[in-house]
C-alpha cells in the first residue's frame, strides 16, 4: 500500500499549524485532533518545519522550572488499555489504532511485564524486512 493512501484515509491528513502560533496552541491542537506531530507552515502554506511531542517534552524539560514540584500522578493517563503479553503484533496494532494510542502496557497474570510502542513495532518490522531481504539476496547469489 502506498504511504499517501494511508495519509489520505486519516481524518486530518495534513495536520498543521502556523509558524507564528504558540507552542501551547500546538499542544492543544495535537490533543484536539489526536496527532503526535504537526507540520509548521508559513502564511503562504510553505512547509518550514515540524513539531512533535518529543519537541514539546524537550522544551518542558529544559525551560519549565516548576516540573520538580508536579508529581507524575497529577498528569498521568489514568484510563489504561492493556494487553496480554501473548498478544500478536496485529492485535497490538489493532488496539492502538482503535484507541488512538502509541504506547501499550503488556500484562501477564495481572503483572506488567513491559511497554510496547508503535515505534518499537515499526523498528522491529523494518529489521525483519532487512534480514529477510539479506537472506533472499544470499540465496539468489548461491543459485
Amino acid at each position: 500500500m502506498q504511504a499517501l493512501k494511508i495519509v489520505e484515509a486519516k481524518k486530518h491528513p495534513k495536520p498543521s499549524i502556523r509558524q507564528s502560533d504558540s507552542v501551547l496552541s500546538a499542544v492543544k491542537k495535537m490533543l484536539e485532533i489526536k496527532e503526535s506531530g504537526l507540520l509548521i507552515l508559513t502564511p503562504s502554506d510553505e512547509l518550514v518545519g515540524i513539531i512533535t511531542e518529543k519537541d514539546v517534552m524537550r522544551l518542558v524539560s529544559e525551560r519549565y522550572t516548576l516540573m520538580n514540584k508536579i508529581e507524575v500522578w497529577e498528569i498521568m493517563s489514568k484510563s489504561l488499555t492493556t494487553l496480554d503479553a501473548k498478544a500478536t503484533i496485529d492485535e497490538v496494532l489493532k488496539v492502538m489504532g482503535e484507541k488512538n494510542i502509541h504506547h501499550l502496557p503488556l500484562m501477564r497474570d495481572k503483572i506488567v511485564v513491559g511497554l510496547i510502542s508503535s515505534d518499537d513495532i515499526i523498528s522491529a518490522r523494518l529489521k525483519k524486512s532487512e534480514y529477510e531481504a539479506e537472506m533472499l539476496k544470499e540465496y539468489i547469489e548461491k543459485q
